[in-house]
């Protein structure tokens, strides 16, 4: 008995042990939690502030699948960046900046601005021998693929398995439809495929494939978290978060654009009921209240992510089952951030892909020049000044390793409308005084004629100042100095008024000429111009009655030496808000014409600007000077003319004509609401004061006194330039009023 109460007791005690130790990994084991992050553009950004309150309750993620901009947020959490930082990151950066894709102007050479005060609208076409190529995209995606540079920092990886939270991000196949699971590789490229909005953002090209936004294959998917590995996560339990955006209703489907916008949803919505029904019953479904956000409202980050904690609310009862006691949920924290990168890793070489267009040589002058950019930060800002020259749609790189190098491979994307671009326009102007013009324009730009950055230049205005203008630019030895040779020519026609207002004739003024020169670029600030011009002249009045003029026709011929500077820092042509410009035109010319002897004069022209922003308040001075030095007729090759809105506001559109003419102008505007980038800055209200004057008239050979003048406007930044409507009030002949509706540049 002894013997068996002493066995009895050693079996006893271990079975007891061996039953703790089967309880302790039981007691220990938790169910595996997977993430579900769709996709929704802007209204993505509440997966941050579900993020934020997942942390609060202390509830461990063990995987992500993401879409779009779930990929977006879920690919930076899970690749070890703490949630501050990333919220700190999306409610601080320049959304507008960001999906506008349009560099600072300021900072863009000069030769790219030029053009910028002729009223062109702002898409761009391709023509070539292959015929006219539209965009691939509304928005460049330079801005955002260094967004992503940056906030994934440089992770290139043979498995997102081993991120610091396992992840995987949805892209779809342009060209099969199929579904890309983004497993491995670099981080950056995978979420920006994932959130590539076909049109509104280029393309991702990767192993030969192209990639848009993953909507169109799986915008919630669930099936990655679910599905075994290697496939999927295998997760036991599944949150998921849905932020798309619900389906229009019958009365707010208005125009075409709401149109396009259900169709979207449709696609997206079928493939998002197939996920939906494989949430299960001990799954979480997250639908934060985003009433009133769009795919587009980057600018309320803020107010979005706050939406998304608030959605927690409703099922936080139900998270707080999967909680974990703090201590074993801050040892989850520290081994996620263990695996974080702490530090950007230098590349160890820089390579260059092929270029299309841009000779590589120049390409790498920029991108690999001694020193060679070691770190992300040096690489990207060479990335800036390549993309400011206009020739790129982006520039990205992609990283690898070869013979235990990390090497940094760029790959230029040249613009897919380029190398030669055409553009339209067209310029509008009515007023209360009867008068109306429209003029229909064309520019056509061939560039990269050589390796040395040869371009040719065309610019063609039909309508009112029917206009023809032709230029070669060659750059010189790779340096600032070009040459330049141009033609031109010009029939428009010139109505002269009486002081009253009342018009006497109109001239018929033909112009042809041709100009050839040297000059020196100051890159983005502007450049110097000089050469010889020769120009022939003839003036025919078609109306009225000549009165003082001592024929009805005149013909000349001018030859002359010309010189001109520009300095160009507005950083919008339309309605500029900071910045200065100045453009000065000297010649020295002698005209011959038929009924007079050889004449010697000096031509001056100057065009000056400040611009500041205080609080919402623009202030824009102004200063233009034209005409005759000597203020003499009879040297001038045509009259000057002023007069029309904010050219002394309340007079006829260049109702003042003379030998010289002066004009000082303030204004004052205040942005009122904002566009999308892509179809201008927004709608502005605003005012101008004015003061001109004219000397040696050409009716009377009088000097006006100097006038002041002022207007009230609206004003819209359009897709097709700036348009005013404005009343404006001129203190001349006992005062005069005028109405005015412009589409175009004031000069």
């Amino acid at each position: 008995m002894r013997l068996q109460a002493i066995l009895g007791v050693v079996l006893g005690a271990v079975v007891f042990s061996s039953t703790l130790a089967a309880a302790e990994p039981i007691a220990a084991k938790r169910p595996k939690i997977g993430l579900v992050l769709g996709g929704g553009g802007a209204r993505g950004l509440a997966h941050v502030g579900v993020l934020e309150q997942l942390e609060r309750l202390r509830v461990p993620i063990d995987c992500i699948a993401g879409t779009s901009a779930g990929a977006l947020v879920g690919g930076v959490y899970s690749s070890g960046m703490p949630l501050p930082d990333i919220r700190k990151r999306v409610e601080s950066v320049d959304w507008e900046k960001l999906i506008g894709g349009v560099p600072d102007r300021r900072n863009l050479p000069y030769l790219r601005k030029q053009d910028d005060f002729k009223n062109l609208a702002a898409m761009t076409l391709g023509l070539d021998a292959e015929g006219v190529k539209l965009p691939r995209s509304v928005v460049n995606s330079q801005f955002i693929d260094a967004f992503l540079r940056e906030l994934t920092q440089d992770q290139f990886i043979d498995s997102f398995a081993k991120l610091p939270i396992p992840f995987v991000a949805i892209a779809t196949d342009l060209e099969s439809g199929d579904m890309r699971v983004f497993k491995s590789g670099d981080l950056a490229i995978a979420l920006r495929a994932s959130m590539a909005v076909p049109g509104a953002f280029d393309v991702v090209h990767d192993s030969g494939r192209m990639y848009v936004d993953g909507m169109f294959v799986r915008n919630l998917p669930v099936e990655n978290i679910k599905s075994k590995a290697p496939e999927g996560c295998g997760a036991d339990i599944v949150i998921v978060v849905d932020v798309g955006t619900p389906m229009l209703k019958r009365d707010d489907i208005k125009s075409f654009l709401d149109v396009a916008v259900q169709a979207m949803n449709i696609a997206t919505g079928r493939n998002v009921q197939e996920s939906r029904k494989l949430i299960g019953p001990d799954d979480v479904l997250i639908e934060p209240d985003l009433d009133g956000y769009s795919p587009a409202s980057f600018t309320d980050a803020k107010d979005i992510i706050e939406r998304g904690r608030k959605s927690v609310a409703s099922v936080e009862a139900r998270l707080a089952e999967l909680a974990i006691p703090e201590q074993d949920y801050q040892a989850w924290a520290s081994r996620v951030s263990s695996k974080a990168p702490k530090e950007l890793v230098p590349y160890d070489r820089v390579e260059v892909a092929s270029t299309r267009f841009v000779p590589a040589k120049r390409v790498e002058e920029v991108l690999t020049a001694p020193p060679a950019p070691a770190s992300q930060d040096e690489l990207l800002k060479r990335f800036d000044k390549l993309y400011d020259s206009g020739d790129f749609d982006g520039i990205n790189y992609r990283l690898n390793q070869e013979g235990g190098q990390r090497v940094a491979t760029v790959a230029p994307i040249e613009r897919h409308v380029g190398p030669n671009y055409l553009r339209f326009g067209v310029d509008l102007s009515f007023d209360t005084y009867r008068t109306a013009n429209v003029a229909l324009l064309a520019n056509y730009q061939m560039t990269w004629l050589n390796q040395w950055g040869a371009q040719w230049r065309n610019f063609l205005r039909l309508g009112a100042g029917g206009e023809l203008e032709s230029e070669i630019y060659q750059p010189l030895w790779s340096s600032p100095v070009f040459a330049y040779a141009r033609a031109e020519g010009a029939n428009s026609l010139f109505p002269v008024y009486s002081e009253e207002g009342s018009k006497l004739l109109e001239l018929e003024i033909r112009r042809a000429g041709a100009e050839a020169g040297i000059g020196y670029s100051l890159g983005r600030y502007g450049e110097v111009r000089t050469g010889l011009l020769i120009q022939k002249i003839r003036n025919e009045a078609t109306t009225g009655i000549a009165g003082t003029l001592t024929t009805n026709t005149l013909s000349s011929t001018v030859r002359g030496l010309r010189l001109t500077g520009v300095v160009d820092q507005l950083d919008n042509p339309k309605w500029p808000r900071h910045g200065y410009y100045l453009r000065t035109d000297y010649g020295v010319a002698k005209m011959e014409s038929e009924n007079s002897s050889r004449k010697d004069s000096q031509l001056l022209s100057i065009d000056a600007d400040l611009v500041e922003t205080y609080a919402t308040y623009t202030v824009r001075g102004s200063a233009r000077l034209r005409g005759s030095l000597e203020r003499e007729l009879a040297g001038t090759p045509a009259p000057y003319q002023l007069g029309g809105f904010l050219q002394l506001s309340g007079l006829r559109a260049d109702q003042l004509v003379g030998a010289q003419t002066a004009l000082a102008r303030v204004m004052v505007y205040k942005q009122i609401s904002t566009l999308l980038p892509q179809l201008g800055s927004g709608t502005y209200i605003g005012g101008s004061l004015e003061s001109g004057k004219v000397w040696n008239q050409l009716v009377t050979h009088e000097n006006t006194p100097t006038i002041p003048s002022a207007s009230v406007y609206l004003g819209v930044d359009t897709l097709l330039g700036p348009l005013y409507m404005a009343v404006g009030w001129s203190d001349y002949m006992g005062g005069k009023w005028g109405g005015y509706l412009y589409l175009g540049y004031t000069k």
